[in-house]
């Protein structure tokens, strides 16, 4: 019995309607996990409350954040918790991708579901955690030393430095993910590293407007988001490169 269809993905037929409500079936099982995940998280959010605003107080040391509205302390709790139930689920909801896209790749390429879910979770970690130890101190320190430069003294509220932090937070754990994507789609001859190559100027004016988008509105901290973001950029051109000779050499 001849099997071959079975691994051909173009052997999978679903029309515009089924790939819709997968993908909605994708989506509302991510959307329970992560409230799933921020329940858990939510009796520990005053602990990681204090976690992220550590660089604040190095950076701000002796400017106190201040709470301007009844309910912005509990808000804010909720925030975070969302916030960490993303963190944490984030290896469930990388499968949950994996499996809306499953469908449409070679037997062989579905074995790949355990590597692309741990590499997404630690780029996507990762991009966060060099955000936190590295980004987000130098950005603090630099608005602290602008408020010193006119003698103001800071009083920031709690909710702008949260809400900052959380999406430049994301931000970073996002764009990490640019050197995976870049294989995925290589490794599908979408793109190769020639286009990569072709379409530098374009890439560089992308980054800068989402870097633009990502950051606080200041120069200082979209060059801190579209330089990494340039460097991810080159490795990815040469991942796409390694790409392209592994499929030439099948």
């Amino acid at each position: 019995m001849n099997n071959s269809h079975i691994d051909d993905p173009h052997s999978y037929k679903m029309g515009l309607m089924e790939h819709l409500r997968e993908l909605r079936k994708r989506i509302f099982i991510s959307l329970i996990a992560i409230v799933i995940g921020a329940l858990g998280c939510y009796s520990y959010s005053g602990e990681i409350f204090q976690l992220l605003c550590r660089p604040y107080s190095d950076g701000f040391s002796g400017a106190p954040l201040i709470g301007t509205s009844p309910a912005e302390a509990w808000i804010l709790k909720v925030k975070v918790a969302l916030f960490c139930g993303c963190l944490v689920t984030s290896p469930f909801l990388f499968y949950q991708l994996w499996a809306f896209i499953a469908p449409g790749l070679y037997a062989t390429e579905r074995r790949w579901v355990i590597p692309f879910v741990l590499a997404s979770s630690i780029l996507f970690i990762g991009g966060a955690a060099f955000c936190y130890t590295t980004v987000l101190p130098i950005t603090l320190s630099f608005f602290r030393d602008e408020f010193t430069s006119i003698n103001v003294t800071p009083t920031i509220r709690i909710g702008d430095h949260v809400s900052m932090t959380l999406m430049m937070l994301l931000g970073f754990g996002a764009v990490f993910e640019l050197p995976l994507i870049t294989l995925a789609l290589a490794r599908l001859g979408i793109i190769d590293h020639h286009f990569l190559i072709r379409w530098y100027r374009q890439a560089i004016v992308i980054i800068f407007i989402l870097s633009a988008i990502i950051t606080p509105p200041d120069v200082f901290s979209q060059l801190l988001m579209a330089v990494p973001l340039l460097g991810l950029y080159l490795i990815s051109i040469l991942i796409a490169k390694l790409a392209y000779r592994a499929a030439v050499t099948k």
